[in-house]
């Protein structure tokens, strides 16, 4: 996308969404860590914004940053969904 399109506003909205989302998370489960199943989904959403936006841009360091991020994510929902049950 480019900024004759209009994509960039939507980038920039995304690419901020994103990091608000990750940080809002990381703020709950400091504050609060029996919330991990939320902050694990609020987190991995945030996570896939910003890896959307690095394979659009094709930012190699963001790229890794976002797989490895998404991942713990994904690992940590697992981990707390067999805790519960």
């Amino acid at each position: 996308m480019n900024a004759d399109t209009g994509g960039y506003a939507l980038e920039q909205i995304l690419g901020m969404l994103g990091a608000w989302l990750i940080l809002f998370a990381y703020g709950v489960m400091v504050a609060r860590p029996e919330k991990k199943r939320f902050y694990f989904s609020v987190s991995l959403l945030g996570g896939l914004c910003l890896l959307w936006l690095a394979l659009l841009y094709r930012n190699a360091g963001l790229i890794v940053l976002e797989l490895a991020w998404t991942g713990i994510n994904v690992w940590g929902l697992l981990r707390a969904g067999r805790k519960t049950s």
